[in-house]
């Protein structure tokens, strides 16, 4: 292996021959001023293995210059595309919003015909407690926007909550799902009063604990709940909610049941807020009754004076 080794002539003393071929073969030419077709063949015979792979060589660095440049071309068009699909996403899901605004304000005009005695202003919920559900939010609307506390508010086709703080510009509500709440309800079809409380054991179910039910009620499962007269800050008449699952309590005094509310508390977006207070209902009420006793009272003054007269005539 060793002697064959020193015996293979090396790469560079084949090219040192070749360039001498070709510097003689050029010398010969210019001296006898004309071509050395033995020269020139033996050193065509050489040179041609070499310019064949040069050749190869440049066409393979062109192909994969040109595939190179063709791959930059398609991963611009690529990235363009990327970019205009990201586009119509977004304006996909900005019109997806859109809609879904609409849907809620068709939602809530309709709401607001149920009520037709309320006055009632729209609000979007700008944040809200951490969780699914929508147990305390905050609305974009406040004092300057004549919102006060106490106010209630409804949103899908009932009742959703009070408002507890009002700032300038924004007001927190308390929804009827929270573990706080407890709301003075009446069961529409034969007017029983009755507790709609929030349980955080029932959040997960979107269920609410209705209380204090008459034993005696002919209350079943699919009645509905509305808000009673006798409540001290809710407004009469708004749609709570539907009775289920009605049990007789331990002390066997009232009964117990279980209430679906008509509020989605985990989607809501926009809500109504009544722009009226119980207390002012009431005071109106009140005033309303004094002004016809005070009349009740000026008529019989008169009726007295004119009999006075005719006595004294």
């Amino acid at each position: 292996m060793k002697n064959n080794r020193k015996n293979r002539i090396k790469p560079k003393y084949i090219l040192v021959l070749l360039v001498l071929l070709c510097v003689i073969s050029m010398g010969l030419s210019f001296i006898k001023g004309g071509s050395v077709p033995a020269a020139g063949m033996v050193v065509s015979s050489f040179m041609a293995p070499m310019q064949e792979g040069i050749n190869s060589i440049g066409s393979f660095t062109s192909d994969l210059a040109e595939k190179k440049h063709d791959a930059n071309t398609m991963e611009a068009e690529n990235e363009a595309l990327r970019n205009e699909v990201d586009n119509l996403k977004s304006k996909l899901t900005a019109m997806e919003n859109n809609l879904s605004d609409y849907e809620d304000l068709l939602e809530l005009l309709s709401l607001s015909e149920k009520y037709p005695t309320y006055e009632t202003t729209g609000a979007r919920i700008i944040a809200k407690d951490p969780g699914n559900w929508y147990s305390n939010f905050t609305i974009n609307k406040g004092s300057a926007d004549g919102i006060r506390k106490d106010m209630n508010v409804i949103a899908g086709n009932g009742l959703v909550g009070i408002v507890t703080q009002v700032n300038v510009n924004s007001s927190v509500v308390r929804s009827i799902i929270d573990d706080t709440s407890n709301v003075s309800g009446m069961i529409s079809k034969n007017r029983d009063i009755c507790i709609v409380n929030g349980d955080l054991t029932l959040i997960d179910s979107g269920l609410l604990n209705v209380e204090l039910i008459s034993k005696d009620s002919t209350v079943v499962d699919g009645d509905e709940v509305v808000t009673s007269y006798i409540s001290d800050k809710y407004l009469p008449g708004l749609l709570i909610g539907y009775i289920s699952d009605v049990t007789m309590d331990d002390s066997e005094l009232t009964c117990n049941a279980k209430l679906t509310p008509v509020a989605d508390f985990q989607h809501l977006s926009n809500v109504l807020v009544i722009m009226e207070l119980k207390e002012d209902m009431e005071l109106s009420v009140d005033e309303t009754d004094s002004s016809s006793a005070a009349g009740t009272d000026t008529e019989t003054e008169t009726d007295t004076e004119t009999e006075g007269g005719s006595q004294e005539e």
